[in-house]
């Protein structure tokens, strides 16, 4: 089919289009982002990390394209949020607070200007202003943070990962999506506010069909969206609980690849 009729394409990001092992996308991305936006189609880069960091990532392309930011809690387009869902904040809280008590978990809460945390590790906080390129508040305590929190994640070792996910689904599951987030992170979302619906939504405000989309993605966190696209693709290396995601879904080894043999229909 080429990419005949396609407007929009979605990717993720660690995992998908950043291969193992990888910190940015490789020169042949940007290159084909390039075309992509020569031919009229969005490329929207959906991860769950803050706008400013996708920003900084996509640097040489990074007005060629929309952004799903905060795993679909907020859209960003033209430099404004298209799409916003804030958490109620009485929920947030206990969400936080909960967080800070469990043992080697380093939080973090997404607002739409700055991303919140109340880890006194040093390295968790540099990880985040010089190598993910957020721009990060150190704040003592939740109820500290002024503004609207749209997204809480937390960061455990990946040995711990299973059980404390295990904890807080047990925990919060009943008011709020709880789901991985790569191999170390675990994110908290309204039920409303995951990638999917954040296409969906950028998708009416644009005339685009969920048929006209595509998207690439590898984990859970993904699997809202892969449902949504007309187009979904999964990695090969995915998470094995997304394989059979749904009965569209085609299997490809790297973004790259796939969007090359795409572009050459």
């Amino acid at each position: 089919m080429g990419l005949e009729g396609i407007k929009l394409i979605a990717c993720d990001l660690d995992g998908t289009l950043l291969h193992p092992g990888e910190r940015e996308p490789r020169s042949e991305a940007f290159e084909l982002i390039d075309e992509l936006h020569r031919r009229g189609i969005v490329f929207m880069p959906a991860s769950g990390r803050q706008y400013a960091s996708l920003r900084y990532l996509f640097a040489p392309v990074a007005d060629e394209l929309a952004y799903v930011c905060e795993n679909g809690a907020l859209v960003m387009s033209e430099g404004r949020a298209v799409v916003k869902r804030s958490m109620e904040r009485g929920l947030a809280m206990d969400i936080a607070n909960a967080v800070v008590a469990y043992p080697h978990a380093d939080v973090t809460l997404s607002c739409e200007g700055h991303l919140y945390t109340m880890s006194s590790n040093d390295a968790f906080v540099d990880h985040l202003r010089y190598e993910v390129h957020c721009d990060v508040a150190v704040v003592d305590r939740p109820e500290d943070i002024d503004e609207d929190v749209i997204k809480i994640a937390f960061q455990t070792p990946e040995a711990e990962q299973p059980a404390a996910l295990e904890y807080f689904v047990r925990r919060f599951s009943d008011r709020v999506d709880v789901m991985t987030s790569g191999t170390e992170w675990t994110d908290f979302i309204g039920f409303d506010s995951g990638k999917g619906s954040a296409l969906a939504d950028y998708g009416c405000a644009l005339g685009i069909s969920p048929n006209e989309m595509m998207a690439f993605g590898d984990n859970e966190n993904d699997r809202d969206m892969l449902n949504v696209v007309g187009h979904p693709y999964l990695m090969e290396s995915c998470n094995p609980s997304m394989r059979g995601v749904n009965d569209r879904v085609r299997y490809v080894r790297t973004v790259e690849e796939e969007l090359r043999r795409l572009l050459a229909e």
